[in-house]
């Protein structure tokens, strides 16, 4: 053949090919048998090595390139990631469209439905139509650059029909029918569940791996794009996105659907719930993912810490099984917490082995009527952490049955539980067991190889760490006592202690082990002392947290009363205060993250709101002040700086009145926060 013709041979080989690619990974049927695909990629790689200056950088043969060398690098997203909230039953969706319709003040709401895919969440970005990235989700600010192995799904395009920058978010996954073949072709390989081996082939150095494994992409969510200096409109909703998507060539599920209200997504729910229904999918799921359809009203509703306050995924019910409660062990948190863990006959659910479920507490406990010896239901709550449901009372035996007691001392300390709550609690801070979780849970927010449960423990055995702050106290004579210690192994782990030195102060909040005290509340404490005081140094946290008032803790951003009062218990407490002062002895120095920038208008600015708005919910308006750099406090004082006076106002605003605070009605709020009225007449 000569140039013209091996060229037009060569684009009609790779025309075929995304053909099939296009048919078998989003709509899972073949045009053409696998054998004669792979034949065609044969032919067409062939033909390109002796034309190489015919290659372009979206052909087919171009998706697999060489491994990495070194760990996944780390990259920032573009737009963060945020978690979904999730639903068991029909009466859990009447809550979240209830919340909705108080948030937004309307009286009906659109949602779309759509498959949730359990697979690994993966964001790629186009640049002028080309992908140039794919990430992880990560912790949802950062993730890991897999593009390597991205480009190796082969519906995926690399090149878009329109030359258009976008970031667009989805699922990888493998479809069933790959997946079994992966099991039957390599019987030795323990694939436990197609998303396991999904995110296991995601993460591989080498892109052949996530080839051979067949991945695939359904795209849902758009980021930051540039579609305005495109020929195509903005989408304002679901479906209008699902559009775009189509025209512009990215694959999505094609099985969501737009309801009217919340009784048609609840009958959507209950149609998909039919297991035999799913077993007709090509791939797995594992419930529904409901949104508010329209963008602008998304956009006004944003985000908790962790989760989209427009969405909630709706979980099938749990696989369940039966098996035999033998004993009951109690486990004590990082917390104080004593957990009742009930010990099984192991038992196969949701594809693994299951021998301990929680119980959760001595009121459920009674309320199930569960009993050591019982022949129990287990299932996994929201198929991920097995529990026991109840027990088959027909087939209890009461000669060889005892009830469940929950210890009046802590099974680790002895010291006297505290059992006036829900939750038995182990107060005393020097527990073992509080020391040895405390000590997994700052080891995990590290992140270092060879700093696992078993080195914990062995450093705990030989007394040599007590608190998180010993870590850095370590010294090479102390590990060569550990097994399997050898000096690289030694070195390797000291050095990598010596270089994570550097800590965000939420991190240290986060690995401390105060009480309701998590990774989102934890920033926001930091978040507060940064603002209020500046970046500072470790040695100066003791005293601005003594200048701070448990006051000021409860007024900040998305911090309950309880939470507030347990981080200010901690962090004036001697304990506490020794924590910090031993961070300082091992030389621990602050990372402050970049403060927000300006453009705030309301930033140092004090806000409270009282009385109710036509065109807005109270939350909504907190949203909004909190957005544009304002706080807002929960009670008047001469603090506040504005109160935001709706109708049936009361006592706060005559107090208001009387420290000559300033006022907005609603026209002046609407007028100062930039609200438009038109935006809230849906």
């Amino acid at each position: 053949m000569n140039k013209k013709d091996t060229n037009s041979r060569i684009l009609k080989l790779r025309d075929q090919i995304l053909r099939a690619n296009q048919a078998y990974f989003n709509e899972n049927r073949e045009i053409i048998p696998e054998s004669v695909r792979d034949q065609m990629k044969k032919e067409l790689i062939e033909l390109e090595t002796k034309h190489p200056e015919l290659v372009t950088p979206d052909s087919p043969s171009q998706r697999v390139g060489m491994p990495l060398k070194g760990k996944l690098p780390k990259v920032s997203h573009k737009t963060a990631k945020f978690s979904l909230s999730d639903a068991f039953s029909d009466a859990e969706l009447i809550e979240f469209d209830t919340r909705v319709k108080r948030f937004l003040k309307v009286e009906t709401v659109e949602y779309s439905c759509e498959l949730k895919i359990d697979g690994l969440n993966i964001t790629l970005w186009y640049e002028q139509g080309k992908l140039t990235k794919a990430l992880t989700r990560g912790n949802g600010k950062i993730g890991e650059d897999v593009t390597h192995s991205i480009r190796a799904c082969e519906n995926v395009p690399l090149k878009l029909s329109e030359s258009i920058d976008l970031e667009v978010s989805g699922e990888c996954f493998i479809a069933k029918q790959d997946f079994k073949m992966l099991k039957e072709k390599y019987p030795d390989e323990d694939y436990a569940n197609p998303r396991n081996l999904c995110a296991g082939s995601v993460r591989q150095l080498d892109p052949s791996v996530a080839a051979e494994r067949k991945l695939r992409l359904f795209l849902y969510e758009l980021g930051q794009n540039k579609i305005e200096n495109s020929k195509f409109q903005i989408p304002n909703s679901q479906k209008e996105l699902f559009s775009l998507f189509d025209e512009i060539g990215l694959p999505h599920e094609r099985e969501y659907e737009i309801c009217k209200s919340i009784a048609e997504v609840m009958k959507f729910c209950n149609k998909w719930t039919d297991k035999k229904k799913r077993e007709n999918l090509f791939y797995e799921i594992d419930g529904i993912v409901i949104k508010v359809h329209n963008f602008e009203l998304r956009k006004r509703m944003g985000y908790t810490a962790k989760a989209a306050k427009y969405a909630i995924a709706y979980k099938f019910p749990a696989e369940e099984r039966y098996t035999k409660l033998l004993d009951v062990h109690f486990q004590v948190g990082r917390t104080g917490a004593i957990t009742p863990v009930a010990i099984l006959d192991p038992v196969e659910i949701s594809g693994s082995t299951v021998s301990r479920a929680t119980l959760h507490n001595a009121e459920e406990i009674e309320r199930k009527n569960v009993m050591i010896g019982d022949t129990v239901i287990v299932r996994k709550a929201g198929e991920i952490i097995p529990e026991v449901l109840k027990p088959i009372l027909n087939l209890r035996d009461k000669k060889n049955t005892k009830p469940i007691l929950i210890p009046d001392n802590c099974p680790e300390c002895n010291t006297l539980a505290d059992k006036s709550e829900i939750i038995a609690r182990c107060h005393n801070i020097d527990c073992p067991a509080r020391h040895r979780e405390n000590l997994y849970y700052f080891a995990r927010m590290l992140k270092i190889d060879g700093l696992g449960s078993k080195t914990i423990d062995a450093l705990i055995d030989l007394e040599l760490i007590h608190t998180p702050p010993d870590l850095w106290r370590l010294k090479p004579l102390d590990l060569a006592t550990l097994p399997l210690f050898k000096e690289k192994r030694i070195m390797n782990l000291l050095a990598a202690l010596e270089a994570k030195k550097k800590l965000s102060l939420g991190e240290i909040f986060t690995g401390l082990g105060i009480r309701l005290v998590g990774t989102e509340n934890a920033k926001a404490f930091a978040s507060f002392l940064q603002t209020k005081f500046g970046n500072f140094e470790i040695s100066e946290l003791t005293p601005n947290i003594e200048k701070t008032s448990l006051d000021e803790l409860v007024d900040i951003d998305g911090i309950g009363e309880k939470v507030a009062e347990h981080f200010y218990e901690f962090t004036t407490s001697e304990h506490g205060k020794k924590v910090f002062a031993s961070l300082v002895q091992v030389g621990i120095i602050l990372d402050w993250p970049d403060q927000i920038k300006g453009g705030q208008p309301f930033s140092g600015m004090k806000f409270v709101i009282t009385g109710s708005f036509e065109s807005f919910s109270r939350d909504e308006l907190k949203k909004i002040l909190s957005d544009k750099g304002g706080k807002v406090l929960s009670a008047i004082s001469s603090q506040a700086n504005v109160l935001c006076a709706g109708a049936n106002a009361g006592s706060k605003l005559k107090k208001a009145q009387e420290l000559g605070i300033e006022v907005w009605e609603e026209g002046e709020v609407m007028e100062k926060c930039g609200i438009v009225r038109s935006l809230f007449q849906f």
